[in-house]
């Protein structure tokens, strides 16, 4: 049983229905019996590997940093210049919003800034990780002469957020809201214009 539960698949089952709840309820509507019913297994055999609310969280964000690490090695290995690799991290970065759409929740809420110290650790270096991997990308392609130079990679950083942050935050609660492929087609185009030389 215990290798089961554990199983990506099983972790994936897990992060999406405790994100729906999310979504459907608010965040302090996340139980280990909810998420259990909504994966089809006894809240006892959740309860093994998951103690609390926080604990389910923990695996979300876990879950979310896995599948993120996963795309920066693919984007590194198939993309042969730095804005090929941003456009590929973009594009996978936009597929989690739409997937994972109650993520801006979480990540806004007073359970993760305030409540469970561990979330804000997972959090802040999932951060950390990705300000690292996309400032590099950034300043490759200042250095190779792809990227414009007047303006610094921080704040070309920053801009790049953008194009994620705001689609995320719009449909977070309402999907519908944001035509996700039209807005990413139209924020990479708008983007790539800003910042090519």
């Amino acid at each position: 049983m215990a290798e089961r539960m554990e199983s990506p698949l099983r972790r994936e089952q897990i992060a999406e229905a405790a994100l729906t709840i999310v979504v459907e309820r608010g965040i302090g509507a996340v139980t280990v019996r909810r998420v259990a019913d909504a994966v089809g297994i006894s809240a006892a055999a959740l309860y093994r590997h998951y103690k609390n609310k926080g604990d389910i969280l923990a695996a979300v964000l876990e879950e979310h940093h896995e599948i993120h690490l996963a795309d920066v090695r693919r984007a590194k290995a198939e993309c042969h210049t730095p804005l090929a690799t941003l456009e590929h991290l973009y594009r996978s970065i936009m597929q989690l919003v739409a997937r994972y759409r109650a993520l801006p929740v979480v990540f806004l809420s007073d359970v993760l800034w305030f409540e469970e110290k561990r979330l804000l650790d997972l959090k802040l270096a999932h951060h950390k990780f990705m300000r690292e991997t996309l400032m590099e990308l950034f300043v490759q392609g200042q250095e190779q002469g792809e990227i414009r130079t007047d303006i610094r990679a921080e704040e070309l950083f920053v801009h790049f957020l953008g194009l994620i942050a705001m689609p995320a935050l719009m449909c977070a609660r309402n999907p519908e809201e944001v035509d996700i492929p039209r807005q990413i087609a139209a924020s990479w185009e708008l983007f790539i214009h800003a910042i090519k030389v």
